[in-house]
Order: C-alpha cells, then sequence, then structure tokens
C-alpha cells in the first residue's frame, strides 16, 4: 500500500491534509500529519507509530517542508536504511497533486520528475504579460 506523510515546523501539514479534503484527496488510511514543534503534539511518538505501521510491502512518500531543516534532519535520519520510503522537501500542493497520480510503483525517478515539474510550476506572476477580465475570475 501507498502512504504518504507529511511533515512541517509547525501546522503547515494539517493545512495540506485540509486542503486535499477541498479538492476531495484526502484518505485517512493513507495520509498522515505531523507538525513538529507544536504544542501539546509529541512528534516523535507520532513518527514513529507511523513508522511501525509501514510494512515491507508498503511504500510510504514523507514530504517535508524544509530541504535540510531540523524536521528534514529527523526524517532522513529516521529512515536512513529504508529502501520502500522516499522523502521530497518542499511541499506545496503542485508536488502533491503531481504525486497523487496514479503510477505502478513509486521510484526515485518518478519523484525527481515530479519535483521538476513542480519547481516550473512556481512563477512570479508579476513577471507575467497577464490581463484579467472580470470573467476569467
Amino acid at each position: 500500500m501507498k502512504k504518504i506523510l507529511f511533515c512541517s515546523h509547525g501546522r503547515l501539514c494539517e493545512g495540506m491534509l485540509d486542503t486535499l479534503k477541498v479538492f476531495s484527496l484526502y484518505d485517512e488510511k493513507t495520509m498522515q500529519a505531523i507538525p513538529f514543534y507544536t504544542e501539546g503534539v509529541d512528534s516523535d511518538r507520532l513518527l514513529e507509530e507511523a513508522a511501525a505501521q509501514i510494512g515491507p510491502q508498503d511504500q510510504l512518500l514523507i514530504l517535508t517542508d524544509i530541504a535540510f531543516g531540523s524536521v528534514n534532519q529527523k526524517i532522513m535520519i529516521r529512515f536512513k536504511d529504508w529502501d520502500n520510503v522516499f522523502v521530497l522537501s518542499g511541499m506545496n500542493l503542485m508536488i502533491v497533486l503531481s504525486v497523487l497520480a496514479p503510477t505502478e510503483k513509486w521510484t526515485e525517478d518518478f519523484f525527481a520528475e515530479k519535483a521538476l515539474e513542480a519547481r516550473d510550476s512556481i512563477v512570479s506572476m508579476g513577471s507575467l504579460p497577464v490581463t484579467m477580465e472580470e470573467e476569467d475570475e
């Protein structure tokens, strides 16, 4: 089974799950958020519980907010020897939506491609010659 774990400094990860609900893409059986450095949340315990639920036949994607940030480092250390765990940093809605597209099996190549696609979706709108009409809203 494919599972996704969202991890962030604070509640950004919970917001991502909330946004997926808007798109009717949230699956409580396969998706979980762990906010780190958040009052009342034992993130280390939640991370261990999530790890315990991953079987050898499962694949886990962990999305973190900042590459090389403290949350990302904790994840990388905890799962460094796991062949069925993939970690993507720079969590944003575009990459989340793109990795939810059906695919047989997740691979590093798949995630590298999706990361490039998400990076290309970041645009400074002020640099584009865009005109909007009222009916475009």
